[in-house]
C-alpha cells in the first residue's frame, strides 16, 4: 500500500510541476563590456616536464665539441716530463 501511494505521489508531482523537473537556465547572461572584462584570463600552456637534464648523455654534436675542446687544451699546455721517484725504503 505504501509503495503504491508513494508511486502515485511521484507521478502526480511530476505531472503537476514539469518545469521543476526539467533543468532550464533562469536567464541568459548579458553580453556587455562589463561581462567581457569580468571573464577570467586563460591559463598559459606550460611545457611538459622532461626529467632532469643533468643525468642525460649529451648529443652527438655536444660530445664532438667537447672532444675538440679537450684536444685543443691538451695541445696548448706544454707536456711535462716523466717524474722519477726513488724506490721505496723500509723504515729501519
Amino acid at each position: 500500500m505504501y509503495k503504491l501511494f508513494l508511486s502515485l505521489m511521484l507521478v502526480l508531482l511530476t505531472l503537476v510541476e514539469p518545469g521543476s523537473a526539467v533543468a532550464e537556465p533562469i536567464s541568459a547572461p548579458a553580453t556587455t563590456e562589463a561581462s567581457v572584462e569580468a571573464r577570467p584570463i586563460p591559463r598559459p600552456n606550460y611545457k611538459r616536464y622532461k626529467g632532469r637534464k643533468k643525468h642525460r648523455k649529451p648529443g652527438f654534436f655536444k660530445r664532438w665539441a667537447a672532444r675538440r675542446k679537450a684536444k685543443r687544451k691538451m695541445q696548448a699546455t706544454p707536456r711535462k716530463g716523466v717524474i722519477t721517484v726513488d724506490p721505496p725504503t723500509r723504515n729501519q
